[in-house]
């Protein structure tokens, strides 16, 4: 479907940007991308690049409209504006899941944490849960598939704290699976009786940034009915790549 597109990296980068601007837009508020001309070059201005112009080299958005992956029009002054067309979306999913291993379409360090010896044998189940919702990161900025990702993240962190304390049996840990904040705290206490004073404080922090993470994965569960703003694709990327980063370091931490 996609063997006659062949673009330079800084243009696959271009669409990846503009694709990801447009899914940090809630669907209300989405407008055309406008291309300003000034005389130190060319910019685009969006709501989802934060309202800031971005430099951009013109010559790559019109190879990429040549492909059909950007549709283009014209304002009463001859002024550009750009939007993604389906074909856009559906290339940018294509390439984010041929990149390679989940975590490397997430972030390339923590690619290299979490691909880890032994990582995925210790916790199999967490982190297939977790590998299903990076998957659906790429795919969809859709409103029920956003909450979907919280799902699958909360199942991720509730198998990981299972299998620390199957494996750690810490003394008065609740055998409750939704207190993973407890559970982990417990696990936490029993490596830190075992540890210098410097040690402690990473894993009391440790202990904090797990509990952000459960309320962010909370947020993203319920569809952030709680503060009434609708969620974008950057809540979801956050809520992946949280959950990941964290999975990481407390197991490593334990090692």
């Amino acid at each position: 479907m996609f063997g006659h597109i062949i673009l330079e990296p800084e243009q696959v980068n271009l669409l990846y940007k503009l694709v990801e601007a447009v899914r940090n837009t809630p669907k209300d508020q989405r407008q055309k991308f406008m291309l300003l001309k000034r005389m130190g070059g060319a910019s685009l201005h969006h709501p989802g690049l934060k309202n800031e112009d971005k430099p951009v080299y013109e010559g790559d958005l019109e190879i990429l409209a040549g492909e059909g992956l950007l549709n283009v029009s014209f304002g009463g002054k001859g002024t550009p504006s750009y939007d993604v067309t389906p074909l856009g979306f559906k290339y940018y999913e294509y390439l984010r899941q041929e990149q390679g291993t989940p975590l490397e379409k997430v972030e390339e360090s923590v690619n290299q944490f979490i691909n880890g010896p032994g990582f995925i044998d210790r916790y199999q189940k967490a982190y297939k849960k977790w590998a299903e919702s990076e998957k659906l990161l790429w795919a969809t900025d859709s409103e029920d598939q956003l909450t979907t990702i919280g799902h699958l993240c909360r199942e991720a962190v509730q198998e990981f704290a299972t299998e620390l304390i199957r494996k750690h049996n810490p003394p008065g840990a609740t055998q409750e699976v939704t207190k993973t904040v407890g559970r982990i705290r417990a696990v936490l206490d029993l490596r830190a009786e075992k540890v210098g004073s410097t040690m402690k404080p990473f894993l009391e922090a440790l202990l904090a940034f797990w509990g952000t993470t459960n309320d962010l994965i909370q947020r993203q569960e319920h569809g952030a009915q709680k503060e009434g703003e609708p969620l974008v694709w950057e809540d979801g990327r956050r809520v992946v790549f949280s959950t990941a980063v964290v999975m990481v370091e407390i197991d490593r931490a334990l090692m």
